[in-house]
């Protein structure tokens, strides 16, 4: 049953979003997919501002605060969301408050040279393979208070269209240099071989014991 926050208010919104989470729990564990669109994580509960098939939470993820008590959740997967919300840093905010200590936050958003950064126009930002050391890894860190361990980022590269057997092969070799030097390939690389179209990073939330 898919609920919208036109039907119910905001405290029985977060209970019924209480109540679906409690029923896709497994193991104690609660997973999150934030923006999930048709294509939810398999196991995890869909939240997205539209009620597509798959999406068990219908809210704004520009609306704070989200429908989910703080330190609630063990995973949350955000698969190229973060490109179209206005405030990156508070959508993060948002993500760690919910975020039980230690939970896992497995991301995707476009990066900055690649085609896939700017042809949607939703799109309002891109980034790169040190975004995410801003909350908490860098000197800049202040702008926030959430803070996360960078666990692993790396780029990831794709031939748009793929034809024939070259494109493959190439962007196959591609991803090896990437793999084999992610400063480089994003620095130098990308510029000279039309760009990365995404990077991944998983998040580790720090915050004290519950």
């Amino acid at each position: 049953m898919v609920m919208t926050q036109a039907d119910i208010g905001t405290d029985q919104l977060r209970q019924a979003s209480d109540q679906i989470v409690s029923g896709y729990q497994s193991s104690s564990r609660t997973v999150l997919d934030i923006g999930c669109g048709p294509n939810k994580v398999p196991g995890a509960v869909g939240v997205d501002c539209l009620a597509l098939p798959g999406v068990d939470v219908v809210h704004d993820l520009d609306s704070y605060p989200y429908p989910f008590a703080a330190d609630s959740v063990d995973e949350i997967h955000a698969y190229h969301v973060l490109e179209h919300v206005p405030d990156v840093m508070a959508t993060m905010e948002e993500l760690w408050r919910i975020s039980k200590p230690g939970a896992t936050v497995h991301i995707r958003v476009p990066h900055f040279t690649g085609i896939l950064a700017w042809k949607d126009p939703t799109h309002k930002r891109s980034f790169t393979s040190e975004s995410f050391g801003y909350f908490g890894q860098n000197s800049y860190s202040y702008y926030t208070r959430a803070r996360f361990d960078v666990m692993s980022v790396s780029l990831r590269y794709s031939i748009q269209p793929k034809s024939g057997w070259t494109g493959p092969v190439f962007a196959k070799i591609m991803q090896r240099l990437l793999d084999w030097h992610p400063t480089f390939g994003e620095r130098h690389l990308a510029y000279l071989v039309g760009g990365v179209d995404e990077i991944r990073a998983t998040l580790k939330a720090i915050k004290p014991a519950a």
